[in-house]
């Protein structure tokens, strides 16, 4: 995966039509939800498959970072990218997500590993992900990655004010 700052990244407004001219394009959307004590990932696999019946779907998953609670997966699939992306908004407000295009490597699987390893695989300017480091190296990589996708939240925002 390309480091977070050359990352080209998109409205879920944006991706019907990516979906349609780029049939083998695969995105990625991440949002973080923080709440007193507790972090949770909000991940969207998407990508467009070869059956005819539904060839559009999705995997979510909503995982806490300390593994607190069980994690919920979510599988939506799709006649048409416009019929998805309104599907994926009445389940969860994707306008608020982060979306980039993911290599080929990454598939739907990739989502349902834990948050911090997700991360870790997807911005290598993290490190590689290891689950027995010390519980403050641990803290410090659960903070670069909050702020990581703050960052990349932040560009996005600049993004929609730029076109606006």
């Amino acid at each position: 995966m390309e480091n977070s700052e050359e990352l080209d990244l998109y409205f879920s407004t944006q991706l019907p039509a990516l979906l349609i001219e780029h049939p083998t394009f695969k995105f990625m959307g991440l949002k973080i939800n923080q709440e007193a004590n507790q972090t949770a990932l909000h991940s969207i696999y998407i990508e467009k498959e070869v059956s005819e019946q539904l060839p559009f779907r999705a995997l979510i998953t909503v995982s806490e970072w300390d593994d607190k609670s069980d994690k919920e997966e979510f599988f939506i699939e799709a006649l048409t990218a416009e019929q998805l992306i309104e599907k994926l908004q009445r389940f969860d407000e994707i306008g608020s997500f982060v979306f980039f295009k993911t290599p080929s490597s990454v598939t739907m699987d990739s989502v349902c590993i834990c948050p911090q390893d997700l991360f870790c695989q997807l911005f290598p300017e993290l490190g590689k992900f290891n689950p027995y480091a010390p519980a403050e190296q641990l803290l410090e990589l659960k903070a670069r990655s909050v702020d990581l996708l703050a960052c990349l939240e932040t560009r996005l925002l600049e993004k929609r004010l730029k076109k606006a």
